[in-house]
C-alpha cells in the first residue's frame, strides 16, 4: 500500500463536520443563512395560506356586488394566490429535482431496451 494513498485516504475520512476548524464557521454561517431563508419561506406560506383562506371565505360568503372595496379586495386575494401558486409550482418541479430521476430513467430504460433486443434476437434467430 502506497503512503500517499493513506494519508489521502485518512484526509477523507474526518468526521462529517469537515475537516478542520477553518471550516466550521463557515459551514454554521452557512447553516444560519439556511435557516434564515426556511424562516422567511415559513412566513411566506403562513402568508399564502391566510391568503388562500380569506378568499375562500369572501368566495363561499356570496357576491357582493353593492361594496365596490370587496370586489376590489376579492381581485388582489385572487392576484396574490394565483401568484403563491405559481411560486410554489415553480419550487417543486425544477430540473435540479427532476434531474437524478431523468438519468436513470434514460439509463436503465436502455439498458432494458438493449436486453429486450437481445431477447427478441435470442428468439427469433432461430
Amino acid at each position: 500500500m502506497k503512503l500517499g494513498y493513506r494519508r489521502h485516504r485518512s484526509h477523507h475520512q474526518r468526521g462529517s463536520l469537515g475537516g478542520g476548524p477553518e471550516e466550521a464557521p463557515r459551514s454554521l454561517a452557512d447553516l444560519m443563512h439556511q435557516l434564515e431563508g426556511l424562516e422567511t419561506r415559513m412566513h411566506q406560506l403562513k402568508a399564502g395560506i391566510s391568503n388562500l383562506i380569506q378568499l375562500q371565505t369572501l368566495q363561499a360568503s356570496g357576491p357582493q356586488a353593492d361594496d365596490p372595496g370587496a370586489a376590489q379586495e376579492v381581485l388582489r386575494l385572487q392576484e396574490a394566490t394565483d401568484s403563491f401558486e405559481m411560486e410554489l409550482a415553480s419550487q417543486v418541479i425544477s430540473w435540479q429535482h427532476l434531474q437524478e430521476p431523468f438519468w436513470q430513467a434514460v439509463r436503465f430504460g436502455g439498458l432494458g431496451l438493449l436486453v429486450g433486443w437481445l431477447f427478441a434476437w435470442l428468439v427469433y434467430a432461430r
